[in-house]
């Protein structure tokens, strides 16, 4: 009674302890702001250090922040109109604004925003499940730190390390998921939101609900499409099995109708993605497709699956129908997961981001809470505890080598540009030319530079650039063609053609792209070229 009157008071508690562990490394990362070892660089605030997409998320933002409701893609010059595709973040930035914040905080205030919202959801799943608050407690505690096991390797020097497996892959690390990526939060949010909203009615959808249903759902696919697809599955095959048990389908037509509804926002991406430059979103898809290492993945998910399993096992032999959602919900993941390994329209890791890790912590826990009609309960307790010491020092483990990162980027002095730039904070006269050219170019401009300045400008100048990462339209001709012209082998004639179909403007001549041309300048190749910025590190080239 004790403890259930306290209740809310204790995960409000837990939620705000989460939501500030997962920020530790951010909040360690910003307390280095003015400590970096090389004065001649500038700090900026990051996250997740996938520095593609991480800059593409700020120039949607920027953009919002600039009154631009329906964001363009400026990572490719063709012509094109802005689309609902990333127009969460550019909302985003508009909120952001509101409050005074630059692209870099409005990213992080996402964040801050959706992690409480996801735990709270998580905790509302484990109430549905679970009735006894003391193990609802427990319960949300073992799903937020479900981690992976352990991996043990040897140093150089024969030392034993421990390490995470999958540490490449972000989203699996406990620590890191729980302040994720903002729409990704988004995704996983919304799509257990619904999910448990049918929970608790039963699967029913009334017309009354059908409309807001219907609208959440195309916002949903929109944002995240795999949640929606994830959350669509598992409502089809649920409707299908009590349309056989029941030999009624008209309860479940509305179930039905918010399915094929949703799938308007899949049917407008299908379409966009057979546009130009959005094709490139497939495109990359096809030929850089990142594949699953499944044992690999079972390791990093950790303990949980073994548990999971032996909750789905338990479930079925008892027959324990309110636990099938969140058996077909893991099902459904890993379905997607294994068709996208050969089907290569999209990354079978995109399944993975989904909070798999929700459904089998809510049935490795039902495991445990089951295994009481069997076990003393001085062994449950005792295994409950030696399953949070382990997932509590993989989440150290997590906390270690985000800390020795964040340390070694303010430490780090070489190269001048890095590739990928995320590894080193950015020179401060290479940030000052961006500013430039965010203060004196109309943003329709288009910039041509390298990989390294080309991902950055639109983040941070506003601009289009010509390629900036691998989601450009037509990315290897773009860049065999910028470093044809960056190493001075076009001819004038060549050059001038290159400029012009590509509808370049200003040309970003910094470190990486001197080290490209020799050292020399670029108007020694290109004496039409004319400076319109220079300070130390940087020349702005205009062509007229």
């Amino acid at each position: 009674m004790i403890l259930a009157k306290y209740k809310l008071h204790i995960i409000s508690f837990l939620i705000f302890l989460f939501t500030f562990l997962s920020f530790l490394p951010t909040i360690h990362d910003l307390s280095l702001s003015n400590k970096l070892y090389d004065q001649n660089r500038e700090f900026i605030l990051e996250h997740n250090y996938y520095w593609p997409d991480f800059n593409l998320y700020l120039s949607k933002i920027r953009q919002g922040q600039e009154g631009k409701l329906f964001p363009k893609e400026l990572y490719s010059s063709e012509p094109h109109s802005g689309s609902l595709i990333q127009i969460f973040y550019s909302i985003l930035g508009m909120i952001g604004k509101i409050i005074g914040l630059d692209p870099n905080f409005s990213y992080q205030l996402g964040r801050l925003m959706l992690t409480p919202i996801l735990l709270l959801v998580i905790f509302l799943l484990t109430t549905h499940v679970f009735k006894n608050s003391l193990w609802q407690i427990i319960g949300f505690i073992t799903i937020v730190v479900s981690s992976s096991f352990p991996k043990f390797t040897t140093g150089e020097g024969g030392q034993l390390i421990v390490q995470r497996y999958m540490e490449w892959w972000s989203n699996i690390d406990s620590l890191q998921r729980i302040a994720f990526i903002p729409h990704i939060l988004f995704g996983q949010i919304v799509s257990f939101l619904v999910f448990y909203f049918l929970l608790k009615k039963n699967w029913i959808v009334t017309s009354k609900d059908i409309l807001i249903y219907a609208i959440v759902g195309n916002i949903l696919g929109l944002v995240f499409p795999p949640s929606l697809i994830t959350l669509n599955s598992v409502i089809i095959i649920f409707a299908i099995i009590k349309i056989i048990k029941t030999r009624n389908l008209y309860p479940h037509l509305y179930l039905i109708f918010f399915v094929l509804v949703s799938l308007l926002s899949q049917i407008y991406i299908w379409d966009l993605t057979r546009q130009i430059p959005w094709i490139a979103l497939v495109h990359v898809h096809r030929i850089n497709h990142m594949l699953i290492p499944f044992t690999e993945y079972l390791l990093a998910l950790g303990p949980v699956v073994i548990l999971a399993f032996i909750g789905i096992i338990v479930s079925l032999f008892q027959k324990d129908k309110k636990m099938t959602p969140f058996i077909l919900w893991i099902v459904v993941s890993f379905f997607y997961s294994i068709v996208f390994t050969h089907y290569k329209e999209q990354s079978p890791l995109r399944f993975t981001q989904g909070g798999i890790h929700i459904p089998l912590g809510i049935l490795g826990y039902y495991a445990i809470f089951q295994s009481l009609k069997i076990f003393p309960k001085t062994i449950i307790y005792l295994f409950l505890i030696l399953y949070f010491i382990e997932n509590l020092f993989i989440l150290k483990l997590s906390w270690d080598w985000q800390y020795i990162f964040n340390v070694a980027r303010a430490r780090a002095n070489i190269p001048p540009v890095a590739y990928p730039p995320q590894t080193v904070h950015p020179l401060k006269k290479w940030m000052d030319a961006m500013r430039f050219l965010r203060e004196n170019t109309r943003r329709d401009d288009v910039i041509v530079a390298e990989i390294s300045a080309g991902n950055h400008i639109p983040a941070y100048a506003g601009n289009t650039v010509y390629f900036g990462q691998v989601n450009t339209y037509d990315y290897d001709r773009k860049y065999a063609l910028v470093q044809k012209f960056f190493t001075g082998l076009m001819t004038w004639n060549e050059a001038q053609v290159f400029l012009r179909t590509g509808r370049i403007r200003y040309i970003f001549f910094g470190p990486q792209e001197r080290e490209r041309a020799s050292n020399k300048n670029l108007a020694e190749f290109y004496p039409f070229l004319k400076p319109v910025y220079q300070n130390d590190a940087v020349t702005i080239y205009a062509w007229y």
